[in-house]
């Protein structure tokens, strides 16, 4: 008889889990969001970014955690840790789990205030971003491809390299400044490194491989190539637009 009501509730606790169009709902998010700065804004930050507790948005925590984990998470609490348990009904608690859901989820997946079409012109347009960045072939070679840019960047991550691309720099793309032994400079990024030698894709999108011994000096800089003034180059709705259409940019799907 217990075997049979244990049955039962671990039935009847699948049966409430909700779809994956349920915790993509906007909706939901929202109400989640709201929740979540009352409750828990205070140790994660308001969106997620960390605090005296641990970062949300960008960590493995939410990434890797299976939908029920995280919803008996918030329900219980974490053991060994100030993360205490919400005594929310099951809504209420799977509304948190979406928004949690939707600070790691792609940028695909997520509704993204913007005009998509304004955004593309931005792009091709006054962004210049076509300089440096490639989608599906067309554009420069500096700067990261953003054909995926939607599947593998969070909302969160496209603003952020728009407007702060210094902040955080891809692997790849490190700036360096060089200068050879008869005084010739280079300055491009750096596309491999070790003792012996290094590769640095010029601005021009020209590959040049370095034997070490030839340079006099080799400075890395901690500044990204790409402007950091697009706040002031653009306004607030042409971020949201440009963001809008990088959000769409996938090769899981044709871009709009």
């Amino acid at each position: 008889m217990k075997r049979y009501f244990a049955i039962c509730a671990l039935s009847a606790f699948a049966q409430a889990i909700p779809s994956d169009k349920q915790l993509l709902d906007p909706a939901w998010i929202n109400e989640g969001r709201h929740q979540y700065r009352l409750a828990c804004g205070g140790c994660h930050g308001n969106g997620g970014e960390g605090g005296r507790g641990p970062n949300l948005a960008d960590g493995a925590t939410v990434k890797r955690a299976k939908n029920e984990r995280l919803f008996g998470a918030i329900k219980n609490g974490v053991p060994g840790t100030d993360m205490p348990g919400f005594n929310w009904d099951d809504e209420k608690t799977w509304r948190m789990v979406a928004f949690l859901r939707s600070l790691s989820a792609p940028a695909m997946q997520a509704i993204v205030p913007g005009d998509v079409e304004n955004g593309r012109a931005i792009f091709h347009g006054k962004g210049q971003c076509t300089g440096c960045h490639m989608i599906r072939g067309g554009g420069g070679f500096i700067g990261p491809d953003l054909t995926d840019a939607g599947a593998t960047r969070t909302v969160k991550q496209l603003r952020e390299g728009i407007v702060a691309p210094s902040d955080r720099i891809a692997e790849g793309f490190q700036t360096v400044k060089t200068v050879a032994v008869d005084g010739t400079k280079l300055n491009g990024v750096v596309k491999n490194r070790n003792n012996y030698s290094l590769q640095v894709l010029d601005e021009g999108g020209k590959l040049h491989l370095i034997d070490a011994a030839s340079l006099r000096e080799i400075n890395l800089e901690v500044k990204s190539l790409m402007p950091g003034d697009y706040k002031t180059k653009l306004s607030a709705k042409e971020i949201d637009d440009l963001v809008a259409f990088l959000a769409k940019q996938s090769v899981r799907a044709e871009a709009k």
